[in-house]
């Protein structure tokens, strides 16, 4: 954190009290509510007390620690006044949104703080992202707070907008509740400054890539559907090229339903033939052009984020990916993470990837 805040007498008690006790903190706000710097403030003024400080970055939109859509671990190095939270360990989430990512985010904070534990932590403390209202972010704050159970859960609020997640916490044992004010002086950011700050993120992270070729040989996939059925034989791609006029690349079956990878626009007349053909009463389609750019995540087996990736070509039936990333060691890859945002490599955001057109 770089410039001068005015600290209130309420941050000065908390610090006080999370340097006395230790533990995981948990710091709760919506947008706009100095939710990072309090974290920075607090571990600045943590490390210089002497204490062991690590930061869990779960704002995933506005990450400071690592890229967006990742969370990340980092380590305040002693005796630094404004400590450099650099990454150590990041987890794949694949979206700038929590909105429909409950499952990655909260099963990543849990293992980045179970990493942070091993690593010696005395004080950690876990930045979120400002989705606090409706029951969607209601549900998604219980669990990640149930599933961290923090010794100090932190409230920045403006009118008792946090009350609704509390109350589901009042009471707990071992965890105690701050509940403090937003500073009059934090400075609002619109959708476009957070779109802008993001596309910078991006850009620096992807400047140095370069065109990373996997053998999918040995990596699982995760998070689309392909490698989640069964795969339909050459003979039967043929005739579904035939009936959609198009390339069918790849192609899977479901229980009740069939996944198609494919090269261009399918012929509306040929989709019932296909079908028909396939016997399920729903088919999926996924053109390529429409996911060239996804998110990706590369991660080692142990499902630590190697690096991020932009998705240029994709041919299972080979067993190839081409991904832009910048990547040291691809050997390394074994779990590829498909996220839900298409990236230019310059960080502009192509919005949302719909992983496939349903036809009923």
């Amino acid at each position: 954190m770089s410039g001068l805040i005015e600290v209130p007498d309420d941050w000065r008690g908390l610090s006080a009290r999370i340097d006395a006790e230790g533990g995981l903190a948990f710091l709760l706000g919506a947008s706009d509510s100095g939710k990072t710097t309090l974290a920075r403030w607090l571990v600045r003024t943590l490390t210089a007390a002497g204490r062991r400080v690590a930061l869990v970055d779960g704002d995933i939109g506005q990450s400071t620690v690592g890229p967006p859509a990742t969370a990340g671990l980092a380590f305040a190095a002693p005796a630094q006044n404004d400590p450099v939270l650099a990454p150590i360990a990041l987890r794949f989430v694949g979206a700038v949104s929590p909105a429909g990512q409950n499952l990655p985010l909260a099963a990543g904070l849990k293992r980045l703080a179970e990493r942070a534990s091993t690593m010696g932590a005395e004080v950690l403390l876990v930045d979120t992202t400002g989705f606090v209202l409706g029951p969607s972010a209601r549900c998604l704050k219980f669990h990640k707070i149930d599933l961290l159970a923090p010794q100090h859960l932190i409230a920045l609020q403006r009118d008792e907008e946090l009350e609704p997640i509390l109350r589901l916490f009042e009471g707990r044992k071992g965890m105690t509740i701050s509940r403090l004010s937003v500073s009059p002086h934090v400075i609002p950011r619109s959708f476009q400054i957070r779109r802008s700050y993001r596309a910078q993120r991006f850009a620096d992270y992807f400047r140095s890539s370069s065109l990373v070729k996997l053998s999918l040989d040995g990596i699982v996939l995760q998070g689309g559907w392909i490698h989640s059925g069964k795969p339909l034989d050459p003979a039967g791609l043929r005739s579904l090229s035939e009936e959609l006029r198009i390339p069918v690349v790849w192609g899977e079956r479901g229980q009740e339903e069939a996944f198609l990878l494919v090269q261009g626009e399918p012929s509306p007349d040929g989709l019932p033939l296909a079908k028909n053909r396939l016997g399920v009463p729903v088919l999926r389609i996924t053109a390529i052009d429409a996911i060239r750019g996804l998110l990706l995540g590369l991660a080692d087996a142990e499902n630590e984020l190697l690096a991020l990736g932009l998705l240029q070509d994709l041919d299972p039936a080979s067993g190839g990916a081409v991904c832009l990333s910048p990547c040291a060691d691809p050997t390394r890859v074994r779990i590829l993470h498909f996220g839900s945002i298409r990236l230019e490599r310059s960080g502009e955001e192509l919005g949302e990837v719909a992983m496939c057109q349903v036809v009923q």
